[in-house]
């Protein structure tokens, strides 16, 4: 799964890699905890005016279907499995039609130690440090209740991980390779095995990850002390 991530890098070249236009999001400032409910920045194609440039807005992370009745009553759908996108109602629509890229540099995934021990908490990054994109689906949901404020939400795509990885957690999120974030993104792809081709999990070898502090595991702190190495607490255990 991904229940945390990073996205810390510049903005000029966060804009940059991801060919968009980030004025229109002043409050972009560097973030090393991004936590479920939490705005996540995310690029899709802006298609209202029958167009394929490129948007960047700010979602909430954990999907509402467009046709929920009370997002409330949801599970909170932060992770969306890639064996199943196609056929579950809650993701099947916008893995046809609405998917995004939610660019991070880094993420973070919890190793459940014995019970004498808490889990340790990694963080996990590809090799130099680069930005990459999540696999994202979006949904655009309209509350019934008066006057109430409609809702777009995004989810993060995840597989079954990866050896690097596999230690550590069974999922991870699907890092897209670049040369297919543009067909990820082409609203007129929908062929859902088309699709799943772009959905092949990078690597071990493009990865490098370190044990780091248990003050990730707590919303209310942030900053770059959060991904700096920390010992492991049951080093022996593996």
């Amino acid at each position: 799964m991904c229940g945390r991530f990073t996205l810390h890098s510049p903005k000029d070249f966060i804009a940059q890699r991801f060919e968009v236009d980030l004025d229109g999001i002043p409050e972009l400032a560097p973030r090393y905890n991004i936590a479920p409910t939490q705005q996540a920045l995310a690029v899709l194609v802006n298609t209202r005016d029958a167009g394929t440039a490129r948007e960047a807005r700010t979602l909430r992370w954990g999907l509402i279907p467009h046709w929920a009745k009370d997002g409330a009553k949801l599970p909170l759908m932060i992770n969306a499995r890639v064996e199943t996108l196609a056929e579950r109602p809650a993701y099947r629509d916008a893995f046809r039609t609405h998917r995004c890229l939610i660019p991070a540099d880094g993420f973070y995934e919890w190793r459940v130690n014995d019970g004498k021990n808490p889990k340790t908490p990694y963080f996990l990054h590809l090799r130099g440090g680069n930005l990459f994109a999540m696999a994202g689906l979006w949904a655009h949901w309209r509350p019934m209740a008066e006057g109430a404020e409609p809702i777009t939400s995004c989810t993060i795509v995840t597989a079954p991980a990866n050896s690097a990885l596999a230690p550590i957690h069974d999922r991870m999120p699907v890092i897209l390779a670049p040369e297919n974030e543009a067909a990820w993104l082409d609203p007129e792809l929908q062929d859902p095995e088309a699709l799943r081709a772009l959905l092949t999990p990078l690597g071990p070898e493009h990865f490098e990850k370190r044990v780091v502090s248990t003050l990730v595991n707590s919303v209310e702190h942030d900053g770059p002390r959060l991904i700096e190495p920390a010992p492991d607490p049951a080093p022996s255990l593996f």
